[in-house]
């Protein structure tokens, strides 16, 4: 009787062992889906939008603006007069003289002079090789009349070649001048005030704070620039990790925190191989753009911009 109750009490002892290992038994991992384990994580970034076009227009003197035609945000085309500025007298007495014509003149007056001594030279060889024929003229006097003829010709071929270059040279600075002063500056007129004209097809970007009638400017300052909106670039430093998963033509999901409950799409439009220079012990970046387009032209540049893309989709 007795090893029967220590029997039962050692099969209970072991059907209890075997419940508690059963529970603390780790459960069998399940295999990972064949989706998963080829998705690739997003990646995500930060970027700032930049216009992909964009020119300065300066003002060549130390001049007093006088008018300003257009305004931030304004389409305008290449060419159009964007303000005028008064030229300083010291400027105008100098274009005058740089426009004048008389370098031209004078060249041309000494070409004529060459022409006729050549031609007076002409006549008397010829007349020299009759007169040698009837012993009456030296070949030495013959010899003579032909190097001043060659030496005359030489100074033909120069006082030709300064001309052309002088009546280049004018030319360029008539182009110049009808481009800061306007058309008929070139005649020697130049108009009282000058011109700033777009410098390509675009909007209106920026222009300098201080640009109003009545203010005196120095040289050389830039006084607006002209760019294009559409499309616009979002330009981002992206880890070398994640800049090797990307690829041209890549869709972007974009998020504005000025444009907030809005989502854009962009298209990943330049990576380069090189990347952005640093130490050599830290993780390279490059530098890579995308595309968005801006139909409403509602973007502006400089905006900050949440960048999200699936790579290979």
């Amino acid at each position: 009787m007795k090893s029967l109750s220590t029997m039962l009490t050692a099969v209970c002892l072991c059907l209890s062992a075997a419940l508690a290992w059963g529970q603390q038994a780790p459960a069998t991992p399940k295999p990972a889906s064949t989706v998963d384990s080829f998705q690739s994580p997003e990646i995500k970034f930060i970027g700032k939008l930049y216009s992909p076009l964009k020119v300065s227009a300066f003002l060549p003197y130390t001049a007093e603006i006088t008018k300003v035609f257009v305004k931030i945000g304004q389409e305008v085309k290449r060419g159009a007069v964007l303000a005028t500025y008064e030229i300083p007298l010291d400027t105008r007495m100098g274009q005058r003289t740089a426009l004048a014509l008389t370098s031209i003149k004078e060249l041309e007056y000494k070409l004529s002079l060459n022409s006729k001594e050549l031609d007076r030279l002409t006549a008397k060889g010829k007349e020299l090789e009759a007169m040698t024929q009837r012993n009456m003229a030296s070949q030495q006097s013959v010899a003579l009349t032909a190097k001043e003829m060659e030496a005359i010709r030489k100074e033909r071929a120069s006082l030709t070649e300064q001309l052309a270059l002088a009546k280049e040279l004018h030319a360029d600075r008539v182009e110049l001048a009808e481009d800061r002063f306007g058309k008929g500056a070139g005649s020697g007129k130049l108009p009282k005030d000058g011109i700033i004209k777009a410098p390509c097809d675009g909007y209106v970007l920026w222009q300098h704070p201080s640009l109003r009638a009545g203010v005196m400017l120095g040289r050389e300052t830039e006084l607006f620039q002209v760019g294009a909106v559409d499309p616009m670039i979002i330009r981002a430093q992206v880890h070398e990790i994640e800049a090797y998963k990307l690829r041209l033509g890549d869709k972007a999901t974009v998020t504005f925190d000025s444009i907030p409950g809005k989502t854009f799409t962009a298209t990943v439009s330049q990576i380069p191989w090189a990347p952005i220079p640093s130490p050599l012990q830290q993780p390279s970046y490059y530098e890579i753009e995308l595309t968005l387009a801006n139909p409403t032209l509602e973007f502006r540049e400089g905006l900050k911009a949440q960048v999200t893309i699936q790579p290979g989709k």
